[in-house]
């Protein structure tokens, strides 16, 4: 069985601080993941579900060996289509981007079988060591509910199953931001805020909670002690294209929850829960986004959208280049 805990707001992985295989190591205390959501895709008419998740779980075994020790799972699927992707001029409007991928149905209620299936997911990466961070909306899926109860009869019902579950090994994030992100007015700034501090006060110290918000401009001083205060660790996001990258946005974001931390006494560790690629040439100092994110004290999820979010997905370290990039900086950190 695999445990995490957070203490002085760094991550500790059965009672061992996690990555600690270096005096004063860069993700010494963090954690090292991939963004991998459709992991648990569960619409058979798109793909075949059940290879899908076989595959994803046998390749588990040698990314550990790379040193990653954190995956994603949606319990609401990002859009698999590439087409979703592209600009709405450029995308070809007979190609079928509809899918359906949720744990939750249009009224909150849960759909047991996907569940069965996240839960199998996060039961295999229990055994080998791995960390789950498990993303509970998904923007993609928004217009599946009836109203905005059926969402927060939804996000209560997902944390009460959770509960039952027991799981050990996961973090649980409320809200996954994207490059589109919540129309619904509870999934925003301050209701948010005020959703995530209702489910801490259910779950007390029984789970690890984050939600992610779209912004923090136009939040008070109070919505963002009580953020702080609710939060055990907090998700931020980068927003890569090949035009655009967010990796100083980010950086600003940390540098800014870093000061609100000091004053309320709080160390949260936060963590990039969907990163900006690896190109050094987007980064003033010359790094790449994983070892600046690292060096500024904040865990980092991969996000390669061709090559882990797109289906149908091959979950082979080395089936691109970008991935075999990736595997290849965490392995020569170890």
């Amino acid at each position: 069985m695999t445990n995490i805990k957070i203490i002085d707001g760094k991550f500790y992985i059965n009672d061992i601080i996690s990555n600690n295989k270096n005096i004063n190591s860069l993700s010494d205390g963090k954690l090292i993941g991939i963004y991998t959501d459709v992991c648990v895709f569960f619409d058979n008419n798109i793909i075949d579900c059940d290879k899908n998740k076989k595959d994803f779980i046998k390749n588990l075994i040698e990314w550990r060996k790379s040193g990653i020790n954190l995956i994603t799972v949606g319990l609401q699927s990002p859009n698999p289509f590439e087409e979703y992707y592209k600009k709405v001029r450029n995308q070809d409007k007979s190609k079928k981007i509809l899918f359906n991928s949720s744990a939750l149905k249009s009224n909150g209620s849960l759909d047991f079988d996907y569940l069965e299936n996240a839960e199998e997911i996060i039961k295999s990466a229990d055994n080998l060591g791995f960390i789950v961070l498990l993303n509970i909306l998904s923007p993609s899926c928004e217009n599946i509910f009836e109203d905005e109860f059926a969402i927060i009869t939804g996000i209560f019902n997902i944390i009460d199953w959770i509960l039952n579950k027991k799981f050990s090994n996961i973090l649980v994030n409320i809200t996954d931001i994207s490059h589109t992100f919540y129309k619904s007015s509870v999934l925003n700034n301050n209701r948010i805020i005020d959703i995530l501090k209702s489910v801490k006060n259910k779950v007390e110290n029984n789970l690890i909670l984050g939600a992610g918000i779209k912004s923090f401009a136009n939040l008070n001083a109070k919505k963002l002690e009580d953020y702080i205060e609710s939060s055990d660790f907090i998700p931020v996001y980068a927003n890569y294209t090949k035009s655009n990258h967010n990796t100083k946005k980010m950086l600003e974001n940390i540098y800014f929850f870093n000061k609100l931390m000091r004053e309320t006494g709080r160390e949260v560790p936060v963590i990039m829960a969907k990163g900006d690629n690896l190109d050094e040439k987007y980064n003033s100092y010359g790094k790449n986004n994983l070892i600046e994110s690292l060096e500024n004290n904040i865990s980092w999820c991969y996000y390669d959208k061709d090559g882990f979010v797109i289906l149908p997905v091959d979950w082979d370290k080395n089936s691109s280049p970008e991935k075999k990039r990736f595997f290849d900086i965490v392995e020569n950190m170890q």
